[in-house]
Formats: structure tokens, C-alpha cells, sequence
């Protein structure tokens, strides 16, 4: 636990008895204020506590700030130290946890404070509306008191609850040194806002990395997977995605639910959320003369919030995107250069409504394959004959009931 967090405990544990003991009864009530206790109590419980160990007893964003860190640093070191399998699932593959990072987090999740001397009405709204930090204060503080927590399947196995998704389905080759652009508090970022059904493993589709710069390649590891999260990394360092909470299929419509959100993980982490004005949260689309070919989330054709080209390498990001709130342009300049693009799926194993079509040609089976042939401008000549094998096929089958 970072020792910040730890003297603020202290204090509190010690305040009415010598620091050679702690009173049991007080030792609890820690744990029942901030994990147990009704949301306005718990806020309540927090301001004074920060308050008593705050100079001249004033609260500010600076210290308020500083908690909020200190929470997410104890959470993975606590994490880390009792060797969580999810957790360790990440670290494996050496992905990293960068201490700016934290700090990046923390001011996230304190976007909505003023930056004011004195805070402490402002303090108690936002705690009250930061879901994620709630999360996140709750799961802490039943791993640093042992309490047993419900235990969750993550794929194949069964782990106490915990707010990192399982990391699956890296190459084999790369499971000591993995290529992401992500670190360990991004994927907690992120993983905190999905639904909660999704948040319980990534499966890893694409990267850049890994597949090299091809569209083909990439439509064909992500269509049919499930929702996404698309990490894109530009020439300028900027990092930034989307999620996209439908399954992505190739088509001419936008696609997705108010469940899509497009983010920021560098310079500054972020979140933009639906508005409900419209809903274009995803598009999918290839070989098309009136209509962009490529991918996009947010806002209209030709002004997409995220984009990008078929043509693989370039994207852009409008400045302005009325499917998201709080949208502000992600990429350093609207019109940017792919340094690698990451997808991973999320939630549970996508599958296919349609499951008794298993008479499908290798022609649509292989979407890479469709999608090389039709970025190459090659005909599709078996486009439309499924329709007849289907009637024959029924046509057989009657006649053979009968």
C-alpha cells in the first residue's frame, strides 16, 4: 500500500488510542464507512478524513487528487503482491505501470472538480456521480481486509472479482515481451467503464505489431468477434480509440449502441460518452464508390469522430463529434499518420445468431481473403449463388421428408 494511503489510515486508526494498539471496533468501521455504508456517509467519511490530514485542515484538489492516485497505486500493488491470476495475466507479457500514468488516472477521474483552494461542497458531488472511482475505493479495500468476494469465471478460470479483465489470446511467441501500446492503468481505465458483463476478459484480435499494416487483416481478425476496443497510437504519440459495443460486420449502416464510447489514453486520459443525439457509433465498410470506405465511430461520413482509411496507414479525427459528449479532437492533428492500431474483443465468446448456416462458401467464411480480393478491385463471381444452393438444398431435404 503506498504510504501516503497507509499514514492517513493511520491517523485514523490511532487518533483515540496509543499507536501501540488498534481497537478492533475501529479497525472495522474503517472498512464499513468507505466499502459498507451508504454513498452520502461514505463521502462524508472521506472529506473528514482528508480534511483531518490536510494543512490548516482545508481540503484542495492537490490532496483530493492525491488520494484518489494513492487508491489506484495500493489497489495494483495489493493486486500484485497476492499474485491476483487476472492481474498477472497482464504483467506477464510485460506490460508496464507507469507511475505518470497513475497520475494521468487520478486526474481523470477529477476532471469534474474545480481546481479551488477549498473544495469541499465540489468534493462531495463528485464523489457521489464518479462511479468509477467508488469501484474502485470498494475492490481495494476488500483485498487490503482479506473479505471474500464473489468469485468470477474469467474464460477458463475462477478468480475473486476484481476490476482487470483476464488477458487472452497472445501469440505464444510474445508472452514474456507483448508490443502494446497499452500499460497496466489503462486497461483499468478502460475496463472500469465497460458494461459489467463485458469486463471480465480481453481476447486479443490485431496489432499492427504483430499483423503488420493491412485492412484486409484487420477486418478479417475483428468482424464476428464481439464488441471491441480499438486502440490507435498516431505519428505524434497520441493514443486514443473507441469502443465499439456491437459486433462489426461490413455494411453500408452505422452500427452500435449508447453503450459506445470514444476515449483519450495520451496526452491526457479521457472519456467521451454517448450524447443520444444520433447513433452513429460504428461503420464498417469496403469497396464502395458513393460511400467511405473504411472504419469509423461517432459523428457523420467524411467527419467521423475516429477514423480509419481502407487505405491503411491514414485516418482522421473531426474536431467536433455530435454522437459523443465532452468530444474534443483526439489525434494531435485532425488528419493523422497510423504509428499501430490494437484491437482486442471483450465479454464473453461472440456467438453467431445465425449458428445452422454451416453450408457458408470459403468465400465468406474467409473475410480476409473477400476483403484483399475487393481492396484489389477483383469481381466477386460467386456473389448472389448461395441463394440458389439454399433452395436446392431445402428442395431436397422436402423431398426426402416426403
Amino acid at each position: 500500500m503506498e504510504r501516503a494511503l497507509y499514514t492517513l489510515f493511520e491517523d485514523y486508526f490511532y487518533k483515540s488510542s496509543p499507536k501501540s494498539t488498534v481497537q478492533y471496533d475501529r479497525f472495522v468501521s474503517l472498512f464499513v464507512k468507505l466499502a459498507k455504508d451508504p454513498c452520502d456517509e461514505k463521502i462524508r467519511f472521506v472529506v473528514s478524513m482528508l480534511k483531518c490530514n490536510a494543512r490548516d485542515g482545508a481540503l484542495t484538489y492537490n490532496n483530493t487528487m492525491e488520494y484518489v492516485k494513492n487508491v489506484i497505486s495500493s489497489y495494483m500493488i495489493i493486486l500484485t503482491v497476492t499474485d491476483h491470476i487476472v492481474l498477472k495475466s497482464w504483467r506477464t507479457l510485460g506490460v508496464k505501470i507507469p507511475d505518470y500514468k497513475l497520475g494521468q488516472m487520478a486526474q481523470s477521474l477529477c476532471q469534474n472538480l474545480e481546481e479551488e483552494e477549498n473544495i469541499e461542497e465540489n468534493v462531495e458531488k463528485w464523489f457521489g456521480v464518479c462511479s468509477q472511482f467508488q469501484k474502485l475505493q470498494t475492490s481495494f479495500l476488500y483485498y487490503l481486509y482479506h473479505m471474500p468476494q464473489e468469485h468470477v469465471t474469467y474464460g477458463e478460470e475462477l478468480a475473486e472479482y476484481c476490476l482487470f479483465p483476464m488477458c487472452r489470446g497472445v501469440p505464444q511467441q510474445y508472452q514474456h515481451v507483448f508490443p502494446t501500446v497499452l500499460t497496466i492503468p489503462d486497461v483499468l481505465f478502460l475496463n472500469t467503464l465497460l458494461p459489467p458483463a463485458m469486463q471480465h476478459q480481453w481476447r486479443f484480435c490485431f496489432s499492427t505489431e504483430v499483423h503488420g499494416e493491412s485492412f484486409a487483416k484487420l477486418l478479417g481478425l475483428i468482424v464476428d468477434k464481439g464488441p471491441t476496443v480499438i486502440v490507435v497510437k498516431d505519428k505524434n504519440n497520441n493514443v486514443f480509440g473507441g469502443y465499439a459495443s456491437e459486433n462489426w460486420t461490413v455494411g453500408p449502416n452505422f452500427k452500435g449502441d449508447e453503450d459506445s464510447f470514444l476515449f483519450s489514453l495520451y496526452p491526457e486520459m479521457r472519456v467521451c460518452e454517448s450524447t443520444g443525439y444520433n447513433s452513429h457509433f460504428q461503420y464498417l465498410n469496403i469497396q464502395q464508390q458513393t460511400l467511405p470506405n473504411g472504419l469509423g465511430m461517432g459523428g457523420q461520413f467524411e467527419y467521423f469522430g475516429l477514423w480509419l482509411d481502407a487505405e491503411f496507414g491514414k485516418g482522421h479525427c473531426s474536431e467536433t463529434c455530435t454522437t459523443y459528449k465532452n468530444y474534443k479532437m483526439l489525434s494531435a492533428t485532425k488528419c493523422f499518420e497510423v504509428d499501430c492500431v490494437e484491437v482486442w474483443a471483450v465479454g464473453p465468446e461472440y456467438e453467431h445468431e445465425d449458428t445452422e448456416d454451416v453450408r457458408r462458401s470459403v468465400r465468406e467464411s474467409d473475410l480476409e481473403a473477400k476483403a484483399m480480393l475487393q481492396l484489389a478491385g477483383k469481381t466477386l463471381h460467386s456473389e448472389g449463388m448461395d441463394e440458389n444452393v439454399d433452395e436446392e438444398w431445402h428442395k431436397k431435404t422436402n423431398e426426402k421428408k416426403e
